[in-house]
């Protein structure tokens, strides 16, 4: 029979978080000799390397990679090894609802051009208590724990950790019965924007950012199509928006699967480093494709959001079309704005002075020419929150 659904997990340093998301592969309800799952081990240092003598119902491979490549070239790895004509591509510590493989694949035989992400429905969850985990990781599961299984003392997790670093709350059977929902709490990605625009992201223009890896589904013709995982990025985050916005531009229809959850499952967390190369990502990201609806996600770092973010992709795209020649000058100024913002973030330098910071736009010349640029679009009174951000902008 042949394979019809490749399931990519990428992991690095998750065991045991990893064994319970195959042990929840093993629970699909999708025919298990129709699916593969293909885990690639980048270079973990834990009991991963434990998996090559797993045996579950499913085709399954162990790919290891003996030295670190990175999200990215895992990601390519896993699906240059893959058969099935429906890639699934998550994290090893996703535990993926029963019904999931079955749904994400019917959707793509009803769509073939289709994009399904799972951010609406996606929760959090504790299969393990690590010692590493932060204030907020024991006091969240102290107040889930409070009422679903209060044998777990407080007084028991401490003696256990000075045992052991790590504790595991679960066995097969109980992934199984799906009994980590005791320890869940929603943790939807974008939600006010999947509220406003539904689950088709109808009138949002950058419909890229829910291609999150943590979960999401594509046939093989379209990935081949787009081409592979870049490369190029280092460290966390972002690989996953560059090929959402290849996918975005090619044409495929990016939707949200409401009917299936999705739970990751706690590790400890790096956040300080994560945001930094999450910068350092989202500039190589822009670099690669210095579009408006691209750069505009700087302003997010400067407090605003992505719902007015979408604003202005709207009135930039309406004033780009109904004046291709009139606002050059203000066409020019915006990625070389929203660059100078990336580059001053990274090298924690306050965001001023961005009109001096660019030979370009100390021109005089060039300066003229932009100002009397803006205040026409001031005057005109046709696209405000444009004017009104730019003016913002240029005024730091």
């Amino acid at each position: 029979m042949s394979i019809q659904v490749s399931v990519i997990m990428i992991t690095h340093n998750k065991y045991p978080q990893n064994l319970y998301s195959l042990y929840a592969l093993e629970n699909q309800t999708f025919d298990p000799k129709r699916m593969e799952v293909i885990l690639v081990d980048d270079a973990s240092t834990d009991k991963t390397p434990k998996l090559q003598k797993y045996r579950p119902p499913f085709h399954f491979r162990y790919i290891r990679c003996e030295q670190n490549v990175g999200r990215s070239k895992a990601k390519n790895i896993g699906i240059q090894a893959a058969t099935g004509e429906v890639l699934i591509i998550i994290d090893a510590e996703m535990i993926l609802d029963p019904t999931y493989v079955g749904q994400h694949y019917h959707l793509h035989q009803a769509n073939p051009n289709l994009v399904v992400t799972g951010c609406l429905r996606h929760y959090n969850t504790f299969t393990v208590l690590d010692k590493k985990f932060n204030t907020e990781q024991f006091k969240l599961f102290r107040q889930l724990n409070r009422k679903k299984n209060p044998r777990i003392r407080r007084l028991r997790i401490l003696r256990i950790f000075k045992k052991y670093s790590k504790m595991r709350l679960f066995k097969k059977r109980s992934i199984f019965k799906q009994r980590y929902k005791k320890y869940a709490y929603p943790a939807p990605f974008f939600q006010e924007i999947i509220d406003r625009h539904g689950v088709h992201y109808e009138g949002f223009h950058m419909p890229y950012i829910f291609v999150v890896t943590h979960n999401i589904s594509v046939r093989r013709s379209t990935f081949d199509e787009v081409g592979p995982f870049d490369e190029g990025f280092q460290g966390w985050g972002c690989e996953d928006w560059e090929f959402g916005y290849r996918l975005y531009k090619h044409g495929a229809t990016i939707m949200d699967n409401p009917h299936v959850k999705v739970y990751h499952q706690e590790h400890p967390r790096s956040i300080g480093n994560q945001n930094k190369e999450g910068l350092i990502n989202y500039k190589y990201f822009f670099t690669r494709h210095p579009e408006f609806e691209v750069g505009v996600q700087s302003l997010c770092w400067l407090g605003k959001n992505l719902l007015e973010a979408n604003e202005l992709v709207d009135e930039y795209k309406a004033m780009v079309h109904h004046y291709p020649h009139q606002y050059l000058h203000l066409v020019q100024a915006f990625p070389i704005l929203f660059d100078q913002i990336y580059t001053l973030l990274i090298h924690d330098m306050p965001v001023v002075n961005l009109m001096n910071e660019s030979e370009t736009m100390r021109d005089e010349q060039w300066n003229n020419a932009f100002l009397s640029e803006l205040n026409l679009l001031k005057s005109s009174g046709e696209y405000p929150k444009l004017a009104a951000h730019l003016e913002w902008l240029i005024s730091k």
